[in-house]
């Protein structure tokens, strides 16, 4: 072989060598026993953010003080003079699984260090959202067995809007139905459910309490009906038992059951009809004895309509509806209510309050538009800010903010929504300049963290 036929072989090697090193998948570089950048693959230049003329015949020294890459493994190859493995963060924000291999001369000097580097930034992030959803996960289940560990509700109400309630729960509370709980929010739906589950012949089962408007969908699903071990990426090797099957012989209580998504109302139709459930990854129904209460602050005919909602998993929930009245069309029952809240706030905060009866006749009037919750909460709002052991009508007035709320001049020609809706846009303009999570206004206000989001939504109000 001639000089020209050995010029062309060794021409055609290093063009074989820049293909190999511009088609791998993984990023490839080569340099020298000084550290300097003698090869380097295509992908390097996006995955260091920094040109790769300026890379080639540059130092791996001067790129590490530079910043190019948090740490050099062909520095690190060099120092310690053995293969190695290490997690590099890069100016191109990436970060990457680099393992540095050097090779020896004949005198066991080191003249190549060759680096092989994964790109490791999107499953540092998918690690990161499965921490960040197991951290949920941990939030709801807590939240999940604090709620079952609570104290029994009192369920507190002698008006004639409440006789035909009342009678009807106790008609339903033995028989294992589907039960549909109808209200606006803040009228105590959960408080009605535990009220069935603790008259029914399965009182000292598990009571399960689930929030179908704050769980997001994909992991309601895990929840509701569990999984079997490789179900899913992040899935536990032992696998998991749903509520559906933990409530055993109680009762799981479905809140907000209007948020569910359609696809899961699919799901949860075949559960009501065949009283069976499929854990995620499993091939094997199991039998679900558990009784189901669902609750709703919308009106689900309207969803039917709008598609937002399944009409045949509509009629299967609705086959006992049960709709609680309002506070303000029960304001008979606002002076026992008051006195237990009352009672239950002393003996919270240790205190010994009481209201005026000028206190409760305006509480009496007030509209009430968050309902039992409000007033509670209203309650021990009053009960912790009034400085005197009586609580009087002007200690009302300055908590709801009277002046705001009166029908004024401004406001005769606007209907009553209207009127409400702009005193509600206020309040949360207000809450939110005070309080810093919508977690705390939803506490503060008495309503669902939920339907704190939803109403900032409504008004574009940005938090």
């Amino acid at each position: 072989m001639d000089v020209r036929e050995q010029l062309e072989y060794y021409k055609q090697i290093n063009n074989e060598l820049e293909t190999i090193f511009d088609m791998a998948f993984d990023q490839i570089t080569v340099a020298d026993g000084n550290g300097v950048f003698l090869r380097i693959s295509k992908s390097c230049e996006e995955n260091f953010g920094w040109p790769r003329e300026k890379i080639l015949g540059s130092s791996a020294y001067d790129l590490e003080k530079h910043g190019v890459f948090s740490r050099s493994a062909t520095v690190a190859v060099l120092e310690e003079k053995q293969e190695l493995t290490l997690i590099q963060e890069t100016l191109g924000k990436k970060k990457l699984m680099v393992t540095g291999k050097p090779m020896y001369d004949e005198k066991g000097n080191i003249y190549r260090v060759i680096n092989i580097s994964k790109d490791i930034t999107e499953l540092e992030t998918l690690k990161n959202e499965l921490n960040d959803t197991e951290d949920l996960l941990k939030a709801i289940r807590e939240q999940l067995v604090k709620q079952n560990l609570e104290p029994k509700s009192v369920l507190i109400g002698n008006s004639e809007a409440m006789k035909p309630v009342m009678n009807f729960i106790d008609l339903v509370a033995p028989l294992n139905t589907t039960v549909l709980i109808q209200g606006e929010t803040g009228v105590g739906k959960s408080v009605f459910a535990r009220r069935i589950h603790d008259l029914g012949p399965n009182k000292d089962e598990p009571f399960i309490h689930i929030n179908c408007g704050a769980i997001p969908s994909e992991l309601l699903e895990s929840e509701l009906f569990g999984y079997v071990s490789g179900a899913f990426t992040s899935a536990s090797k032992k696998g998991k038992e749903g509520l559906f099957t933990a409530a055993k012989n109680g009762t799981v209580f479905l809140d907000e059951i209007s948020e569910m998504s359609l696809s899961l109302q699919v799901k949860l139709l075949h559960v009501l009809q065949e009283k069976h459930i499929m854990k995620l990854g499993d091939i094997v129904s199991h039998e679900i004895k558990a009784k189901i209460i669902t609750a709703a602050n919308k009106d689900l005919k309207d969803l039917v309509k709008q598609g937002k909602f399944r009409e045949d998993l509509y009629y299967r929930l609705s086959v006992v509806p049960i709709t609680i009245p309002p506070l303000r069309e029960r304001k008979d029952d606002i002076t026992l209510l008051v006195k237990y809240f009352t009672q239950k706030m002393n003996d919270k905060y240790n205190l010994h309050k009481c209201f005026s009866n000028d206190a409760l006749k305006k509480l009496m009037n007030y509209n009430w538009p968050g309902n039992v919750r409000e007033l509670e909460n209203t309650v021990e709002r009053l009960i912790i800010m009034t400085p005197n052991k009586t609580i009087e009508e002007n200690d009302i007035d300055k908590l709801f903010c009277a002046s705001d709320i009166v029908v004024s001049n401004d406001n005769n020609q606007k209907t009553l929504p209207e009127i409400l809706a702009d005193v509600e846009k206020k309040v949360l303009l207000a809450a939110l300049r005070e309080y810093k999570t919508t977690r705390q206004i939803g506490e503060v206000l008495g309503i669902d963290q939920s339907t704190v989001v939803k109403k900032l939504k409504k008004y574009n109000i940005k938090n």
